[in-house]
């Protein structure tokens, strides 16, 4: 090798060195020491956030972008909740530390900013990622910082509330004391899906079906949105309880679930292959069939799948006596609700690939017994022996006519004296030698002693 090549070499690494340089600054330089009230990730570009990793001690949950569709990977990529994760990027953008702590790594595990694989005084690893895995953000969050009062110092008042948390920037001192809380970030997969469900609107009828249990079968439907149900096939000694199937109004209006399964999940988990069927349907063309499987573990939940198909007239059937200048309105109108119902089905035609766990009292309506619809029997007694109703005035006899001033009233009861003893007083009073008028004497007057002589 001539001096020339050398040369060449030399220079060619120098200048690779330098480059390497340059980018390794320039990628760290998001982490460097900030004074309070700078932004710790400043010029982060949110725009370019597409993965999001938090690790805590064994645990671990990866946020990513599928299709342009946030998804959560621990959910065989079921649907991730945009609002938090766009909430999460954006106070990382805004991060300011309050005050810089002078801490040094022996007091790491003081302040739980131990790495997140430590299982004692371990923190919770945070890692933002762009498309190429580059880091855009990274932080260990630590303990949560309580500020109490003297009030709050009481035992009896439950203590202080957190203000903040300490925080490492990419593992490195100096730590940071922030505002910024962080008590949603955890690996619980769960808290991360997005709560978007089905809702039924304007419940016309509902029938279920109890596969495998010898419990009858119910159903019931109403010929307005706000009218009564009625028991369909209903027996001779059934009578309905109008108060109670009210409830049935709301099944599933506010629907919602609290985890999530892959559709092909083991039946043997779920029971869905016996389950109880439940059919919904609206005043809109919608028919819902749920299928409810058993109790979870803990007893909280259910399981829960569902299917959904709708028959939405597409021309709008003008009204006898419509007016020519209200058929553009209505026109229109009907247009925008049909335009509507169908984006509906589109989106809920989604939840048919999964298997849902909801809680138990979402469907508690739609596992009762038939028997349970219905009055008490006592009720149904009292409904069957009431009396006749009251003959009118013309029938009642004339002796039961007289007016009560003509029927003598019931003489009193006679006074009960006590018995006298012996030695007793005994007291006469005034009234009692002069009775009044009408007494022992009829009209007479009472008479006035004899003048002595």
């Amino acid at each position: 090798m001539n001096l020339k090549t050398l040369i060449a070499l030399i220079v060619a690494a120098a200048v690779a060195i330098a480059v390497a340089f340059t980018v390794t600054k320039k990628d760290s330089a998001s982490w460097k020491t900030v004074e309070a009230g700078g932004l710790i990730f400043e010029d982060m570009p949110v725009n370019d956030v597409d993965q999001i990793n938090i690790a805590r001690g064994e645990n671990s949950l990866t946020l990513m972008k599928q299709d342009g569709i946030w998804v959560v990977k621990e959910r065989s990529n079921y649907p991730a909740s945009f609002e938090n994760i766009s909430d999460l990027v954006l106070k990382l953008s805004e991060l300011k530390p309050l005050r810089v702590v002078e801490a040094g790594k022996s007091q790491f595990g003081r302040l739980s900013l131990l790495p997140s694989s430590t299982a004692e005084n371990g923190g919770t690893q945070l890692d933002v990622k762009n498309q190429s895995g580059k880091l855009l953000a990274s932080l260990l969050l630590g303990k949560e910082f309580m500020r109490q009062s003297e009030s709050q110092r009481n035992p009896m008042m439950g203590g202080g509330m957190p203000e903040g948390r300490y925080i490492l920037v990419g593992g490195e001192a100096p730590v940071y004391l922030v505002s910024e809380t962080f008590d949603n970030v955890n690996t619980d997969a769960a808290g991360w899906l997005s709560k978007d469900f089905f809702k039924v609107e304007k419940l016309s009828s509902v029938s279920v079906q109890f596969m495998g249990e010898s419990a009858p079968d119910w159903e019931f439907t109403r010929e307005t949105a706000t009218g009564d149900f009625v028991l369909t096939n209903a027996g001779a000694n059934e009578t309905v309880d109008n108060s109670k199937t009210r409830s049935l109004s709301s099944v599933f209006s506010y629907a919602s679930f609290t985890d999530v399964l892959p559709g092909d999940t083991d039946t043997a988990e779920t029971r869905l292959d016996t389950p109880t069927i439940a059919v919904l349907k609206t005043f809109d063309g919608f028919t819902y069939t749920i299928n409810i499987g058993r109790l979870t573990g803990d007893e909280s939940g259910r399981y829960l799948s569902m299917k959904v198909t709708a028959d939405l007239p597409t021309e709008r059937t003008a009204a006898v006596d419509e007016k020519e200048e209200d058929k553009a309105r209505l026109d229109k109108e009907f247009q925008a609700n049909l335009e509507r119902l169908q984006k509906k089905l589109a989106k809920e035609k989604e939840f048919e690939n999964w298997i849902y766990i909801v809680s138990t009292w979402s469907v508690e309506n739609l596992l009762k017994n038939r028997v349970n619809w219905m009055k008490e029997q006592s009720e149904q007694s009292n409904t069957a022996q009431e009396l006749p109703p009251a003959p009118p005035e013309s029938e009642i006899p004339v002796m039961l006519e007289r007016p009560e001033e003509d029927v003598p009233p019931a003489p009193p009861a006679p006074e009960v004296l006590d018995e006298i003893g012996e030695g007793d007083d005994v007291v006469v009073l005034e009234d009692e030698l002069n009775p009044p008028p009408g007494e022992d004497g009829g009209d007479e007057e009472p008479l006035e002693p004899e003048p002595e002589e």
